[in-house]
């Protein structure tokens, strides 16, 4: 089967699973209202951009009409769980940049207790646009379409819950993931994963654990087995403020022969000083990238938090490498460094104010190194629920940080009425 006729496949498939799942969820049940919250919603929004291709040269301005219907479900009772947002948009250009689109986002998560404090099942299913790059996120791109795809990731894990003598509890089970991709150079994977986490409370405040997972997983390019063993612990030292570490070392064994083993990570604190909260964190990872079929990830951030009587303020930086563990190859790396602000001018009048710098290093793909960003908002809440927002975003990409010579400028302006049912 060629890939246009899988991928149209895969698409009915994931939208099918996902409509079909908000249409069970929206029957009739006889529950009290605290357990069912269904909130419908419409936004309509005007987009004007002087660079819709984001080119150096030869700018061509759009203007881009979007209507985004859409609604958020969660239902709880004892042995049900589900939570599931769809948005459904339209979009339209002025100017004929591109055709009209009909997009989708939607995202559904369930807990199902089929023996009751025993035996479990998680569901999810989620589906929506993201960048082709895994060092990019989709939402802080300028672009609506550049360098993006579609993506559909289905996942199903029942487990068990053994509650062992003393505070220990041990949960086993398996997990099968499916990934897709609408733009034919994604890789679309199906994991199966085996799993074991054992956990022993201390103290309230206390609690170590250990983890074994088997995986393999299948693509169309290549295969692997892979082997994680660790251990780890979380300690809240105060309130609001706690300390985890976790360390292990993964084992992966590829069909071409190729044998892989590195150790991962994710450990951080976070600081509650009541004059504002920190956070650091440090984590090695596989992260899902459209282009590869393993990507390790070791990042390493910050963020400091601060609420004020009538806004917030924050600043956050982070550092990404990223490496193909089948060619053993760092192909990129990302620092960023953020600041934003919300204040709140009158009782329903809030400002919002950002910016963002990134430096990108490519070693097999020529692209700009510095990306800077820029945005301001404006939102005001009329009654019944209406919203009316403005925004204005900036975006440069720069080859040097020092001058604008061949770089590429975005100015972006978005207004937008929303109304919640």
């Amino acid at each position: 089967m060629n890939n246009f006729k899988r991928n149209r496949i895969a698409l009915c498939s994931g939208r099918c699973v996902l409509l079909m799942s908000v249409s069970i969820l929206l029957l009739p049940l006889p529950v009290s209202a605290a357990d069912y919250l269904f909130k419908p919603f419409v936004a309509i929004s005007e987009e004007v951009t002087d660079n819709i291709y984001e080119l150096p040269a030869n700018k061509r301005a759009e203007y881009i009409t979007r209507l985004r219907p859409g609604a958020t479900l969660r239902y709880l009772s004892p042995l049900w769980t589900w939570d599931v947002a769809y948005t459904f948009e339209y979009r339209n250009y002025a100017r004929d940049s591109r055709g009209d689109e009909y997009n989708h986002d939607g995202a559904l998560k369930g807990n199902i207790a089929l023996i009751e404090n025993f035996l479990f099942v998680d569901l999810s299913d989620t589906y929506r646009r993201v960048t082709l790059d895994a060092s990019r996120n989709s939402l802080t791109e300028s672009s609506l379409f550049l360098n993006q795809t579609d993506q559909n990731i289905a996942v199903i894990s029942p487990y068990l819950l053994w509650r062992l003598r003393g505070d220990n509890t041990l949960k086993t089970g398996y997990s099968f993931t499916d990934t897709r991709y609408w733009d034919p150079t994604g890789i679309e994977k199906q994991e199966h994963r085996g799993f074991a986490e054992l956990t022993h409370d201390v103290t309230s405040k206390l609690s170590l654990n250990t983890r074994y997972a088997f995986t393999r997983l299948e693509s169309l390019p290549s295969q692997f087995n892979k082997n994680d063993v660790s251990g780890g612990f979380k300690y809240e030292y105060a309130e609001k403020s706690f300390v985890f570490g976790q360390i292990g070392n993964s084992w992966q064994r590829f069909d071409t022969g190729l044998n892989v083993n590195y150790l991962f990570w994710n450990a951080g604190v976070t600081h509650d000083s009541r004059y504002a909260v920190a956070t650091l964190e440090t984590k090695v990872a596989t992260t899902e990238d459209p282009l590869a079929v393993s990507t390790k990830e070791t990042s390493y951030s910050g963020k400091l938090e601060k609420e004020l009587q009538r806004g917030k303020i924050g600043m956050s930086v982070s550092y990404s490498e990223y490496v193909n563990t089948a060619t053993n190859l760092m192909d990129r790396t990302k620092f960023a460094l953020s600041a934003n602000g919300r204040y709140e001018i009158l009782q329903d009048l809030t400002a919002n104010l950002g910016a963002t710098g990134e430096r990108f290093s490519h070693k097999t793909a020529a692209d700009y190194p510095y990306r800077l960003t820029g945005v301001a908002g404006l939102n005001y809440a009329l009654k019944n629920e209406l919203t009316l927002g403005l925004t204005y975003t900036y975006v440069t990409d720069q080859y040097e940080l020092d001058t604008t010579v061949g770089a590429k400028q975005v100015n972006k302006a978005v207004v937008e009425i929303k109304k919640t049912f």
